[in-house]
């Protein structure tokens, strides 16, 4: 063949598979992998062993004999986010020039001819998240369609974007992605689901998402999952849990100071003004040392959060003096409404705007 039909090299990819005390199926489905991957578009496998034991190095060893494959190894069980920002840190560093990381569960959930759509998914679009979408029919089990539709709707109303599979472990992850994941503080399930919410890793980067569907694949109903489905569900949603119970403490501190200063005053003006400004204090302390745990100057976000207080003050004004003058509704009412209405932007502003790049979670 002539020099100049020679076919480029294709670019490649990495693939993570983060792994606790895994079955035998594993090296099986790594082998399954590299046959189903007739182009080689991904270059390496990278296994983490997320503190197994030695009772696993037996099985791990001879995973690593497989073409393509790297073990990594952690001491202790830290937690499948863990496991996955090993995986990416140590892609960056050592093959600088692979486009991404798809990202696999070691179960078997997943088919090998998938996890090589997902790849050459990447590959074609490099700055997209390419998200494997399972279907949950009545074969799936119960537990995983509960878990899959009460996150698909709360993670709808917290990041302002639908997805048919949230939390779906097989994924294309471009570099430029990969890197700011690694600050994601979470080590545990939830790191999967912040970093489709995380502005760091996607909404600031430009970076499109695109679902391709895969088989849906459930070996015996799935015991050899880690995920608990109650205990893991509330990590996945703490933040906006601990939002909900901040939210909850500021406005009942707030309806008491408006409530007493409508009673003294009977001005709606000074009345919000004043259970504003006492609930800003509160609410500040609250969302900074509770909910997002956010180690930044204290003074910036003072003034993003200050801000804030005042543009909602403004709207909440309006639309309480709107319901009360123009469709007489009752003051305390009108209130309330107002507050309800406004509970979900307060929520996605501070979390994208003024507690961005947060400390401990």
């Amino acid at each position: 063949m002539s020099r100049g039909l020679v076919r480029p090299a294709l670019p490649r990819v990495a693939l993570a598979i983060p792994a606790f005390e895994p079955t035998l199926m594993l090296p099986e489905l790594l082998g399954r992998v590299v046959e189903a991957d007739k182009d080689a578009l991904i270059a390496h496998i990278l296994v983490i062993d997320d503190g197994s034991g030695p009772q696993f190095e037996r099985l791990f060893a001879r995973a690593s004999e497989i073409e393509r494959v790297h073990v990594i190894r952690h001491a202790t069980n830290l937690g499948k986010g863990a496991a996955l920002k090993s995986a990416f840190n140590h892609a960056l560093i050592a093959w600088p020039d692979c486009l991404g990381v798809v990202t696999a569960d070691a179960d078997g959930q997943h088919a090998p001819a998938d996890i090589v759509q997902v790849a050459r998914a990447l590959v074609d679009e490099p700055n997209h998240l390419v998200l494997g979408a399972r279907r949950f029919g009545r074969a799936v089990p119960l537990r995983s369609r509960f878990g899959n539709l009460v996150t698909r709707h709360v993670f709808r109303v917290i990041a302002g974007y639908s997805l048919s599979d949230t939390l779906t472990g097989l994924r294309g992850l471009p570099a430029e992605f990969c890197a700011p994941a690694l600050r994601i503080p979470l080590n545990g399930y939830g790191f999967e689901l912040e970093m489709l919410m995380a502005p760091d890793t996607i909404r600031s980067r430009g970076i499109g998402i695109r679902e391709v569907p895969i088989e849906t694949i459930y070996v015996d109903g799935n015991p050899s999952s880690h995920f608990r489905p109650l205990r893991d569900s509330l990590r996945v949603y703490s933040v906006f849990l601990r939002f909900c119970s901040s939210s909850a403490a500021t406005a009942f501190v707030d309806f008491l100071v408006f409530i007493a200063a409508m009673n003294q005053t009977q001005n709606l003006a000074a009345s919000q003004a004043c259970s504003r400004s006492v609930a800003v204090l509160v609410s500040l302390f609250l969302a900074r040392n509770l909910v997002f745990r956010h180690r930044a100057g204290l003074m910036k976000s003072f003034a993003r959060f200050a801000a804030l207080v005042a543009v909602m003050a403004l709207v909440s004004y309006a639309m309480i003096d709107l319901l009360h003058e123009n469709f007489r509704v009752d003051v305390v009412g009108a209130k309330l409404f107002a507050e309800a209405v406004l509970f979900l932007g307060n929520f996605s502003i501070q979390r994208s705007f003024i507690f961005v790049g947060r400390g401990d979670d």
